[in-house]
């Protein structure tokens, strides 16, 4: 019985999945359909799922890969960017080569009758909802801690408070790409647009999108810099501050919260 390799074909920004077969099939269905539900449902996958996944993308994306269109004859819906569709190309061609280079690797074990010991390296990956990609645009130094802005997409900024070691373990400096980590329960919202409040970083957005559970729900809130952030809230606040899609909101998070990566 001849020997045969097979795998998977991944593209990951800073150890973190950014796109694989099953998230560019899920944006060929986007495209074809306008619709996240329609491609959720043809993908067999739940409609959070499948917003998770985009939001993911296009929150590690140089730009966006998918967007709502409004209006029209079904109200609106979601359709890919024409980034979102040259990813989809390049990922093919990619692919193809993938596949190309195993057919003859497997030719080459068989042809050499032996074993190949195959290493994979492992990789961490962050339970973090969040997950920013920005630039660093400030560092702040302080005697034991550091103060590190990074400027998001849209010009929107996020603050870190980290140690003067991880300064210098990262080699963080001016215009160093990084991405911004934390839980999506470090996430405060209101809907006081003028709230007063020491936390180092406030966003200003509207919400999205909201998934209720039995007790808590995640409500997506979009930026106006086109990053989107998650919040876990109980469902007694988020009936209290009559949180619905389009409401405006402020998102807030301690600059200690966040948790910076390097690619």
């Amino acid at each position: 019985m001849e020997n045969a390799l097979e795998g998977r074909l991944w593209i990951s920004k800073a150890d973190h999945s950014f796109l694989g077969q099953g998230r560019i099939e899920l944006l060929r269905q986007i495209g074809e359909t306008g619709s996240i539900s329609k491609a959720a449902k043809a993908m067999k996958m739940s409609y959070k799922a499948a917003w998770d996944a985009v939001d993911a993308m296009n929150n590690l994306a140089e730009a966006p890969l998918v967007e709502r269109s409004t209006g029209g004859k079904g109200g609106g819906g979601t359709r890919l960017t024409p980034y979102g569709r040259e990813i989809i190309e390049t990922y093919t061609v990619l692919h193809e080569e993938h596949q190309r280079f195993l057919n003859n690797l497997s030719l080459r074990i068989n042809t050499q009758e032996g074993h190949l010991r195959l290493l994979e390296r492992m990789t961490m990956r962050v339970s973090a909802r969040n997950q920013l990609l920005g630039s660093v645009v400030k560092i702040h130094k302080g005697a034991v801690h550091s103060e590190v802005v990074l400027r998001l997409k849209g010009e929107d900024t996020i603050t870190a408070i980290i140690t003067n070691d991880s300064i210098k373990s990262l080699d963080l400096q001016i215009d160093t790409e990084a991405y911004a980590l934390f839980k999506a329960g470090s996430v405060i919202l209101s809907t006081d647009l003028d709230l007063a409040i020491s936390t180092r970083n406030r966003f200003e957005g509207t919400v999205e999108r909201i998934e209720r559970g039995s007790i808590n729900s995640e409500v997506i809130v979009n930026l106006k810099g086109g990053n989107t952030i998650c919040s876990t809230v109980t469902n007694e606040s988020l009936d209290e501050l009559q949180l619905s899609e389009g409401k405006p909101v402020v998102a807030l998070c301690k600059a200690s919260n966040i948790i910076l990566g390097l690619q």
